[in-house]
């Protein structure tokens, strides 16, 4: 019996491993077109796309990458979104980048955004005080938590994309520090909010 046992899990562990290399060569939908669909210029808001450093090259290797500086009403912010399609790797939760750029985590609170919620973050690096706002979005919900995100992603690859679209990371910050009006952001900044 315990040899029958065996047997099974070796099988069962070949095939985990036969299936893990085909998962990462069949080629999944990204969400490239929906990030692009994401206009430069509206009412109340112009953008303009900045250029990926070398660093951000090199890390973002096969990762569908939107850095664009909006102003949006009298303020200037700094989006991004990234779709970790062909590199999940690279989306993770926002914290370690904040932290890992020398901020400090003040608060998170959870913000209404159409379509769920985004984690409004109070951040601080020396005397520097900034508020960021992130989410994550399959294209129809809105949500905070990188546990989620993983799990649909996760789900998505073993489904080989049947399960829904690709989840992308979005952030938006202001370019100077002081209290932002998110809910004008959101008004004036609909576009953002649909992705």
């Amino acid at each position: 019996m315990n040899r029958t046992k065996q047997n099974l899990l070796w099988a069962a562990l070949a095939l985990a491993i036969v299936l893990g290399i085909a998962w990462q060569f069949y080629p999944l939908a990204d969400a490239k077109e929906r990030i692009l669909a994401l206009p430069l210029n509206g009412e109340g808001f112009s953008g303009q796309d900045v250029p990926l450093s070398e660093f951000e090259k090199t890390f973002f290797t096969k990762v569908n990458v939107l850095k664009r500086v909006y102003k949006i009403g009298e303020r200037y912010f700094f989006v991004t979104a990234l779709d970790g399609t062909r590199n999940r790797h690279v989306v993770h939760d926002p914290y370690y980048c904040f932290k890992g750029s020398g901020w400090e985590i003040l608060s998170d609170k959870s913000f209404p955004i159409p379509g769920g919620t985004a984690s409004l973050l109070e951040i601080t690096k020396g005397e520097d005080k900034r508020q960021a706002l992130f989410w994550f979005s399959d294209g129809t919900s809105h949500y905070t938590s990188p546990l989620h995100y993983w799990w649909e992603a996760t789900v998505r690859r073993i489904t080989l994309g049947y399960s829904g679209p690709e989840p992308i990371l979005i952030l938006i910050q202001p370019l100077e520090g002081g209290p932002v009006d998110w809910n004008n952001v959101v008004k004036i900044f609909h576009p953002l909010f649909k992705l």
